[in-house]
Parts: C-alpha cells; sequence; structure tokens
C-alpha cells in the first residue's frame, strides 16, 4: 500500500521504491526491463529493502534499485509470502541531452474543497506523464505529524499519479513549512538525503542528461545562510558545467500575496548565489497563488532596482511559484514590476526542458 517512486540519488541508474508492507512477511521487488505482468518468477533482478522504518503507523520498505540503465522503461511487482502485486513501472533519467517534461508545485491540504483540489492536480501528473514531479512542500495539513493525513496523501500520490497502464512517476521532495512537526519528515516518508549527519538538514541535489540539467532541493524552512548557504555554493561552484540549473524550496523571497511575509534574509543568502552560477529557474510554493517573473539580477544599487532585484533578461533567474496544488488560493494583491503574470487560483507548471538545436539554445517552456 501507498506505493511512491523516489529521485534522491542518480537518476539515470537509480531510484527508491517505497511502500507501506501491511502485512506478510518476506516482500521483494521484482523487476526488469520486459514487461512480464504479474509473472514475478520471470523477472531475473529482484531486491529486497535496504531500509525499514516503522513511522506514522506505516512499516515503510525502502528499496533502491541500482545499476539500472539510463532512459529505458523498468517493469516491477512486489512480492511476498501471501502474494504479488499489481504490475507498475517507470522510466529512468537520459543520460545525454534529451528533451523532457517535469511538474513543479507544492501545498496540498487534508480535508475538503483543497483535498479534493488536490487529487484534481494528482489527477494531471497520470495524464501529462512528466519524466519527474518537483514537489515543493506542503504536502498535509498540520505539522507533519499526523499519521492519518500522511495515510490519505500517499494513497491519492499512489492512486491518482499512476497512469491506466501502470506508470509511477518519481518524485522529488522539497521541505515545507507544514513539515516542521519534525524536520526529518521527508527522510521518513522518501529517504531523501541530508547534509552533515542531521536529518534535520533536508537539501540535495540530482544531475542527469550528460551536461544538460542541474536540479537542487534547498530547505528555508532552516537557516538559510551558515552550514546551507556553504552546502548551496559548494554545489553551484561544482556544477557549473550543467547547461540548465534549477533550484526548488518552500518559502518565496518576496511573495506575491500580501498574507505572506517577505523573506529578506533568505534572499541575502541565496539570491546572489543564484545569479553568480547561473541558476536559471527559481521555484517555490508557499502562498497559494500562482506567479511568474521576468529574469532578475539581486542588485539594490540600479536606479530600477525594486526589492533588490533589476530585469537582466540574459543572465537573470526567473521566479516561479507559489504553490496552491491543492491548497486554497490566497488573493493576489502584491504583484512587483517585474512579475509577468500573476493570478490567484489553484495550478501546477508543466516545464519542458528542451536541449538546444541548429535554430535554439537550451531552454525551458513553462506552461
Amino acid at each position: 500500500d501507498k506505493y511512491r517512486l523516489v529521485w534522491n540519488d542518480d537518476p539515470t541508474t537509480t531510484i527508491t521504491i517505497a511502500w507501506d508492507q501491511l502485512q506478510a512477511a518476506n516482500p521483494e521487488i521484482r523487476y526488469g526491463k520486459e514487461d512480464r505482468g504479474r509473472a514475478f518468477w520471470k523477472y531475473k533482478l529482484t531486491k529486497k529493502a535496504d531500509r525499514v522504518l516503522e513511522k506514522y503507523e506505516m512499516v515503510t520498505h525502502f528499496t533502491k534499485l541500482t545499476n539500472l540503465e539510463p532512459d529505458e522503461e523498468y517493469y516491477f511487482v512486489i512480492k511476498d509470502d501471501e502474494g504479488v502485486s499489481k504490475r507498475y513501472w517507470f522510466r529512468t533519467a537520459p543520460n545525454s541531452p534529451k528533451p523532457f517534461t517535469f511538474i513543479a508545485g507544492g501545498d496540498t491540504k487534508s480535508d475538503d474543497e483543497p483535498l479534493e483540489a488536490g487529487r484534481a492536480s494528482n489527477r494531471l501528473v497520470a495524464k501529462l506523464r512528466p519524466l519527474f514531479v518537483m514537489f515543493n512542500g506542503d504536502f498535509c495539513s498540520g505539522d507533519g505529524t499526523s499519521p492519518e493525513r500522511w495515510h490519505t496523501w500517499l494513497k491519492d500520490w499512489h492512486e491518482l499519479t499512476t497512469t491506466s497502464d501502470g506508470r509511477m512517476t518519481p518524485v522529488f521532495p522539497v521541505h515545507g513549512n507544514h513539515e516542521n512537526g519534525d524536520h526529518a519528515n521527508l527522510n521518513y516518508i522518501f529517504n531523501a538525503p541530508y547534509q552533515e549527519n542531521d536529518s534535520s538538514r533536508i537539501y540535495y541535489s540530482v544531475s542527469f542528461g550528460g551536461d544538460l540539467f542541474h536540479m537542487i532541493a534547498l530547505n528555508s524552512e532552516i537557516d538559510e545562510g551558515g552550514l546551507q548557504k556553504d552546502w548551496l555554493e559548494k554545489n553551484l561552484k561544482s556544477n557549473q558545467n550543467y547547461r540548465l540549473k534549477i533550484a526548488g524550496y518552500h518559502k518565496p523571497f518576496w511573495p506575491h500575496t500580501s498574507r505572506k511575509r517577505e523573506n529578506e534574509y533568505q534572499y541575502n543568502q541565496w539570491a546572489h548565489l543564484f545569479y553568480n552560477y547561473g541558476v536559471d529557474v527559481s521555484l517555490d510554493g508557499d502562498s497559494h497563488m500562482s506567479k511568474i517573473t521576468y529574469p532578475l539580477r539581486p542588485d539594490s544599487t540600479a536606479q530600477d532596482s525594486y526589492m533588490g532585484f533589476v530585469r537582466d533578461d540574459e543572465k537573470g533567474t526567473m521566479f516561479v511559484g507559489e504553490g496552491s496544488w491543492g491548497a486554497f488560493p490566497r488573493a493576489n494583491d502584491d504583484d512587483k514590476p517585474w512579475t509577468i503574470k500573476s493570478y490567484s487560483g489553484n495550478q501546477i507548471k508543466w516545464i519542458h526542458v528542451l536541449p538546444s538545436d541548429d535554430a535554439l539554445p537550451d531552454r525551458m517552456k513553462i506552461y
């Protein structure tokens, strides 16, 4: 029950499959590149869980499949002493530049109309069939410590984002403020990696597509400076060769609703690093509305500077967000001079990544 696929390592060769083992013993993944349906004995590759965690009234098994081939379909079932699951499949990331799409968004709730809106967004994942989803925090209502609410989110994710032919979409999870009841929540739920041997420091990155694409999950719910800023600078410096770079986190620097406070400290820690190391798109959540900005350069001295940003179409970072995968939308009443488009409504971003060709450079199209 409550399956989820996670990217938390090299997605060209590795994926984590997680599920809640309700009963029975000795579960293992049976998998391979050929679709053998539920005939588990025909799958030649097997793997037992690397980690079993009893938390939030679940017995979560995390199984990391390694040594996979890039840009390939893999089919799998889970076999235990009592039976065999449905057959599911996933696709590994390419290891050379190739077009793909992904979905970015965040902020779901656990009750009433917002719960149903989040379910509608989940169904769009199954329809659009992206390579992966970056979920920018706030998975449930409350502080992230309710077993019932996690069970609802995980069952919805499994049942509604899986396609009719059994394809599952990996999630790249980001920590939000509604996970703050335990800062290790994303490690409990998704086996998300952390830094400094401290499970509250969940920030990490993955790369794929040869030298095409690098993405970072940051954590706006702990100190954005200090150790995290040092890690971010080292990460960006060591991955300068990637042609397209994105960063995801939860709280925006400058929200587009007056219901949310400005985050000047966060701006001071990250904005210059984004610009100096060529982060193309920044993806956030939290405000429960939609915004897209022009490409921006941090500059407080220019005559046309507003809140420390000026438009820079050549080298700037576009800031895209702000949540409302399912959460009830807030008022869109705090636009900036450098806002392209904003509105109050439930929404996700569907982003097409396109490597350069004879006519155009590397690019992303944001829908």
